[in-house]
């Protein structure tokens, strides 16, 4: 069994949307976010984006992806990608990962972590969470909103 040599991670962001430019394969990343608010659960949300960048490594590996709901340790979701063959050390190399759809369970604290050939490389959290009903205008704050 061979060492693992950790790759050096110098981004490792969630957002609403990554976009690559198919000339000059730059990523824009598009609503780079902290926070998630959400009024009823389970939560469907619709476009999230993850987008990674590394460098200290080469060859061929394999990317996993796994999100955590961090209150309970809870694996809600794995992306298995694609093996990716990196060709230099020296590169530096950024991904784009665009999730199409996702369902929150509950509110809390979830964390996203990279995994590169079954070692964790990086993690990002985010917070979800409930967001108030609107308050109608002249309602006293212990009547319910019907």
């Amino acid at each position: 069994m061979t060492d693992f040599l950790k790759p050096t991670v110098q981004a490792f962001l969630v957002c609403d949307h990554v976009i690559e430019d198919s000339l000059t394969k730059k990523k824009s990343v598009i609503g780079i976010f902290t926070h998630l608010q959400a009024s009823v659960f389970p939560f469907h949300h619709q476009h999230m984006g993850l987008y990674f960048c590394l460098t200290d490594v080469e060859g061929t590996h394999q990317f996993d992806i796994d999100l955590v709901c961090l209150n309970n340790e809870q694996l809600v979701c794995r992306a298995v990608l694609p093996n990716i063959l990196i060709g230099d050390r020296l590169q530096i190399s950024d991904f784009g990962i665009n999730i199409p759809s996702l369902i929150v369970p509950s509110p809390g604290r979830y964390e996203f972590r990279l995994k590169m050939d079954g070692h964790l490389i990086a993690q990002k959290d985010f917070n979800v969470v409930q967001a108030m009903p609107p308050r109608i205008t002249g309602q006293s704050p212990e009547e319910p909103i019907q």
